[in-house]
């Protein structure tokens, strides 16, 4: 594939960043019969704008909103999951807010797509020495994390697993309990949600976790929540409290301090 090297940089998490440009090129690939397909980036002020560009089918006013929701896919009333999930541009969109970001759309029917999102810029130099990776301690790293939105596990799986965690996913505290005991050992950390299904909290499931260790295992509560008599609570846990949407940096440093000293695997009862 041709290309034409580049002197703009961003600043931004690379995984996260791939994983949104992988979805958008591979929804561009799913709908671009004739034509092509060009990545690039253009200053925008003080940002980088990175735009995927297609010659596809386009689309319509109606569905530009739409397409960026789980399960929503143009042309796919069937749900003929040949055709993918239509989960590829909510995950990327999840994943810009993470980075403080968004997916901006402008379509045109019938002669295609240009999807883009805009990044803080970055200073190359081609002269600096190589850095150790800031996710080395994380490789082999075994995170439980219980979240009952399904986007919000995959966004999160994706991002650990290419820090090289081993990550295990539950909806719920039943589900994590059962995905425990099937392990046979007990993770190094656990992030948990602190609003679960059914009235159940982030503190709720902890306590049952570690009660099936008969240890402390380190552990983490994210929330999106802002009503202050829950964030109360949250804080009055013990438990390290992460805001939604979860910043890269600030969870990647939350389990470096969670797990540091206690890579021991601890065996499950």
């Amino acid at each position: 594939m041709p290309y034409v090297p580049s002197r703009l940089a961003v600043c931004s998490d690379p995984v996260l960043l791939e994983r949104i440009l992988i979805n958008l090129l591979a929804n561009a690939v799913r709908y671009t019969e004739r034509g092509g397909i060009v990545i690039g980036c253009r200053r925008h002020g003080d940002k980088v704008r990175v735009e995927v560009w297609d010659s596809g089918a386009g689309i319509a006013p109606q569905h530009r909103e739409s397409i960026f929701k789980e399960f929503y896919q143009v042309g796919n009333p069937e749900r003929d999951r040949r055709k993918g999930l239509g989960l590829g541009l909510a995950i990327a969109t999840r994943l810009a807010r993470l980075l403080g970001s968004r997916i901006d759309l402008v379509s045109q029917p019938g002669k295609g797509s240009v999807f883009s999102i805009e990044l803080p810029r970055g200073i190359a130099s081609e002269s600096a020495a190589p850095k150790a990776s800031p996710v080395a301690s994380l490789r082999g790293m075994r995170v439980l994390m219980v979240d009952d939105d399904a986007l919000v596990r995959d966004a999160m799986a994706s991002l650990l697993e290419q820090w090289g965690c081993e990550v295990w996913s539950a909806g719920h505290g039943a589900e994590a309990e059962a995905i425990l005991k099937q392990a046979g050992e007990m993770p190094d950390a656990i992030v948990c949600d602190y609003r679960l299904p059914d009235g159940e909290t982030g503190i709720d499931v902890i306590h049952r976790l570690q009660a099936i260790a008969g240890t402390e295992v380190p552990a983490a509560l994210v929330t999106g929540d802002t009503a202050p008599e829950r964030l109360r609570e949250a804080n009055e846990s013990g438990y390290a409290l992460l805001h939604k949407p979860v910043q890269p940096a600030k969870l990647r440093l939350l389990l470096t301090h969670l797990t540091r000293g206690t890579k021991q695997r601890v065996v499950a009862g």
